[in-house]
C-alpha cells in the first residue's frame, strides 16, 4: 500500500463468506437482489468463484482491488477542509 498525503476515502465492504453464512432474513436485510435472497446467494457464490472475496456496500464504487474491495477514492471534502 502506498501512503500519500492525499486524503482518501474507502467504501465499506463485507466478506462474501460472512454474507453466505447468514440466514435469509439477515442476508435480506443487508443486500437486495431482483431474485431475492436465493438470487443474492447465487451471485455471491459466483463472486467467490471469480476470486472476489468481499462485497463493497456501494455499487457505484469504480476503483476496486482484485478481491473486490474498494481501492480508495480521493476525498474532495477532505481536500476542501
Amino acid at each position: 500500500m502506498t501512503i500519500t498525503s492525499t486524503p482518501t476515502t474507502f467504501h465499506i465492504h463485507i466478506p462474501v463468506r460472512v454474507l453466505l453464512s447468514y440466514g435469509d432474513k439477515r442476508l435480506g436485510d443487508i443486500v437486495t437482489h431482483p431474485e431475492g435472497v436465493d438470487g443474492a446467494r447465487k451471485e455471491l457464490q459466483q463472486m467467490l468463484e471469480k476470486g472476489k472475496q468481499v462485497l463493497v456496500c456501494d455499487s457505484s464504487c469504480d476503483n476496486r482491488h482484485p478481491d473486490g474491495s474498494c481501492a480508495g477514492h480521493s476525498s474532495d471534502k477532505a481536500k476542501a477542509a
